[in-house]
């Protein structure tokens, strides 16, 4: 080799070493960097890869009812996984510490695998049998496999006996068990008021007392350290620095479960009876604005489902109950007297340039304003309102402010989200197609939106003196049964008209019942008020057919307690009118309120001298033996029996000096005789037979349309009460 050629290699050589050399320094310092300066950060960054925190979900409050019944519950359902290395690790732990003479001992997966595999097969996967989970989890176990799912949705009662099902029992570090808490939200009544009581949903919009109330509801969740054990596999890492979660509170609702039941059950039977679409009911407290009860039912099929709150989500063209706003605002005015006359025409006139009718066909051609309010004219009220405020600009103006005074333009504010803002217009506001007729329209419910629960709220304020109270639906909230926060009622308005315009108002309100378009529900067993309203949906086209029928009113009229909005919309069959299709569910919750609700009844104090004479002792009616005991033992008369020992129903016969009880036997399968008994407990017997029933009526069992001795079939039995 030349010289030139050794040259030329040895610098080759030392070009490659420096090149090696500057590339160890560069790793070593890297190196260096990694460990020194950024050695924290990829430590943490290490960490976060393979543990992690992760929340704990607290347990969510309850909702109950006014009485504290529960409405909404959340039962803690467990996930049972197994980590089969734990016992290895153990093991291994064990043969470090102890001889070797010892080290079966500590094989606790050897020694339990077999009675673990039992109790695994008897109580969480019956399908299999106790050979097949061994072989499973001996497998898994050979596999490396660490959180074998072993059930889901597991209740309380049956993780109390996996917890002590062979080496479980050791405790979860040692025997490799690992327990996922999670929470499934029921109603015990099923769909009863369900789209008020409402839920929360990931990824979707929460609904109604769940969702408005979620920030007291849910609590606030804790911590806990989770270790990775294989892609979307984590266990828990028993910590000292777990967080524990706060559980929820609670809240107590104004719901009564009976009058919801009775709202519920009216409504859907007039939908079915009518084929509507849907409907809405709503009962509130007149003193207070607490609601009792609200329901909300859409067409689905052939049932009737809550789907949507109709009573606060819609603002619509109430119709004819709109009439009483228009009343009130001129008596409040002094433009009208209810004693003053109007030209009805007979129900057909042109009014502002535009032919109106009334929706029912009358031979009045004049009549009393408080006679148009009661028999509906649209004409008449309609005529009245425009010769009272359409003669001048100002005028019009007065008119709306009138409106405004009642509260109409505005939300109520219930404790519930997403109600729908009403719509009073602006005079001569073009953007909100005012016209020369809107004047007119809008005196009898058109050209106007409001509510439901904004229409009863003025309707429950002229019950309640002029008062306006703001309707709520949560009284309290509470924490592990302690009150913490009471949500009491609430003041809107001190007074949103006259003494002499509310005492006008509930006069009218009365007269629609005795003399006007609500006669026919009627009844001497207590007083009513209130207004039918029948509006056209597609008033404006030329095609009709689509109604709304409505009643709103409060019992009793002379001391009102709890008044009432219904609509049912597009009813198709038996009649669309308010007086036939919404007026009867009205009636049929305020006749069932009024024959349980302790609010109507006289309450006898103990100290009271109870006295019973002879005459009116019972004969010849049926009951429970421990009902008539209880009773004739309290008044301190003489029972005899005959052959009751054991037996659960009498019936009663005059016998000097008491009265004699004989068993009453009753066929499993055949409809008994709840002739003579009192409602609850003719209800009982039909109920516990898997029958249902219809009252009519106050008082004890007169009439009972199926013949006792039938055979059950699940019937619908209905009940005449005398």
């Amino acid at each position: 080799m030349s010289a030139d050629n050794r040259k030329e290699v040895l610098r080759n050589v030392n070009i490659v070493w420096f090149a090696y050399i500057v590339l160890a320094v560069a790793i070593l310092g890297k190196i260096c960097y990694i460990a020194f300066v950024k050695g924290d950060y990829y430590k943490q960054k290490g960490k976060d890869l393979y543990v992690k925190e992760r929340t704990i979900e607290a347990d969510r409050g309850n909702i109950f009812s006014d009485d504290k019944t529960l409405l909404a519950t959340s039962l803690p359902i467990f996930e049972i996984r197994f980590d089969p290395l734990a016992s290895k690790q153990y093991l291994k732990e064990m043969k470090e510490k102890t001889k070797p003479s010892e080290w079966s001992k500590y094989d606790i997966f050897a020694k339990n695998i077999d009675s673990l595999s039992i109790c695994i097969s008897k109580y969480l996967k019956p399908s299999l049998t106790p050979a097949q989970i061994k072989k499973w989890i001996v497998a898994k176990r050979g596999q490396e496999k660490r959180y074998l799912l072993i059930a889901k949705d597991v209740p309380y009662e049956t993780l109390v006996k996996v917890k002590q099902f062979p080496m479980f029992r050791m405790g979860p570090n040692i025997s490799g068990l690992i327990i996922k808490q999670s929470s499934k939200r029921i109603m015990p009544y099923g769909d009863l008021a369900l789209r008020t009581i409402g839920y929360t949903r990931d990824n979707a919009q929460p609904i109604g007392l769940e969702g408005y109330y979620d920030k007291s509801l849910k609590g606030e969740v804790g911590k806990r350290l989770m270790q990775f054990v294989k892609p979307n596999a984590w266990i828990p890492i028993n910590d000292l620095t777990e967080i524990e979660p706060r559980n929820g509170e609670d809240i107590v609702t104004t719901i009564n479960v009976q009058m919801q039941d009775i709202a519920t059950s009216a409504l859907r039977d007039a939908l079915k009876y009518h084929n509507a679409d849907n409907g809405t009911v709503i009962v509130m407290d007149v003193k207070s604005g607490a609601i009792k009860a609200i329901s909300n039912l859409s067409k689905s099929g052939d049932s009737y489902v809550e789907s949507f709150n109709l009573a606060i989500g819609h603002a619509i063209e109430p119709g004819s109950t709109f009439k009483l706003a228009s009343v009130m605002a001129m008596l409040e005015d002094n433009k009208f007297k209810l004693t003053d006359s109007i030209d009805l025409n007979y129900g057909k006139a042109v009014i502002s340039g535009r032919e109106m009718k009334d929706s029912e066909p009358h031979h009045y051609r004049w009549a009393t304003l408080q006679r148009a309010f009661e028999i509906s004219s649209n004409v008449g009220i309609s005529k009245a309102v425009v010769k009272a405020y359409g003669q001048n600009h100002d005028d019009v103006f007065q008119y709306i402010k009138r409106l405004k005074q009642f509260h109409l333009d505005k939300i109520t504010g219930i404790d519930l989200q997403g109600e729908a803002k009403p719509l009073i217009k602006t005079p001569y506001n073009l953007k909100q197609l005012w016209s020369k007729t809107s004047l007119a329209w809008m005196a009898h419910g058109y050209e106007s939106q409001v509510t439901p629960l904004q229409m009863l709220t003025f309707y429950n304020a002229v019950a309640n003196n002029g008062k306006m109270m703001k309707p709520y639906l949560v009284s309290e909230i509470q924490s592990q049964g302690v009150t913490e926060r009471i949500l009491g009622p609430q003041v809107l308005v001190e007074k949103i008209a006259s003494d002499h315009t509310i005492a006008g108002a509930r006069q009218i309100l009365e007269g629609v019942v005795l003399n006007g378009t609500a006669k026919g529900k009627k009844t001497d067993l207590y007083s009513f008020a209130g207004k039918t309203g029948t509006a056209a949906m597609d008033y404006g086209s030329d095609k009709r057919g689509r109604y709304r029928a409505s009643f709103v009113g409060y019992f009793p009229a002379d001391n009102p307690v709890y008044s009432c909005i219904v609509m049912v919309s597009v009813p198709r069959t038996n009649g669309y009118h308010g007086s036939q299709a919404a007026l009867p569910v009205f009636s049929s919750i305020a006749d069932k309120t009024m024959s349980f609700d302790p609010h109507f009844f006289k309450m006898l104090t103990p100290e009271a001298n109870i006295t019973a004479d002879s005459p009116y002792l019972p004969a010849g009616e049926r009951g429970m033996r421990s009902d008539y005991v209880s009773v004739f033992t309290r008044l301190g008369i003489t029972m005899k029996s005959s052959g009751t020992k054991g037996a659960e129903w009498v019936y009663t016969s005059l016998e000097e000096p008491g009265v004699n009880m004989m068993a009453y036997a009753q066929s499993a399968a055949s409809v008994p005789d709840v002739r003579g008994m009192g409602l609850r407990d003719a209800l009982y017997a039909l109920e516990s037979k898997g029958l249902s029933a219809e009252i009519a009526g106050y008082g004890r069992v007169s009439e009972q349309n199926i013949s006792p001795g039938t055979k059950v079939a699940g019937q619908r039995i209905v009940l005449k009460l005398k």
